[in-house]
């Protein structure tokens, strides 16, 4: 596993954020690695409250993250920066977002106040299922 960011992303909070938080997942949680060695996608991440967007691109088991929406990404979602937090601390059941905590639910109350978007939810479903599992600081 490698996550690499790009010259100009390593200047940006979110990325060096997104980095730290993906080798302490993987370190503390290994079979969190199953997925994202399964990862091939390209992930556009925009963040609208503090104008961030970034690229993570999924390959041959890497991660590269760029500034920028890139690549026409499979995947694109879109928030504020409290829904990214949110995402990041959804815990998982029987391998699934759940959505029936606190956390959950302010998750299900963003995307039905079109706080979060996510476009291209149905054609890449798995892979934004292993990028849940994968980004989820819980187990």
């Amino acid at each position: 596993m490698h996550i690499n960011l790009s010259e100009e992303a390593s200047d940006i909070g979110l990325a060096v954020m997104l980095q730290d938080l993906l080798v302490q997942n993987m370190d503390q949680h290994p079979h969190k690695l199953i997925d994202f060695k399964k990862l091939n996608i390209s992930i556009g991440l925009e963040v609208s409250d503090v104008d961030i967007a970034l690229t993570l691109t999924f390959a041959d088991n890497t991660l590269t993250i760029r500034p920028g929406i890139s690549d026409r990404p499979q995947l694109r979602i879109t928030t504020d920066a409290e829904t990214v937090m949110a995402l990041s601390n959804q815990k998982m059941r029987w391998g699934l977002p759940w959505y029936f905590d606190e956390t959950g639910r302010k998750i299900w109350s963003a995307m039905k106040g079109n706080r979060l978007k996510v476009k291209g939810m149905i054609a890449h479903f798995p892979s934004l299922i292993r990028f849940s599992r994968v980004m989820s600081v819980h187990p």
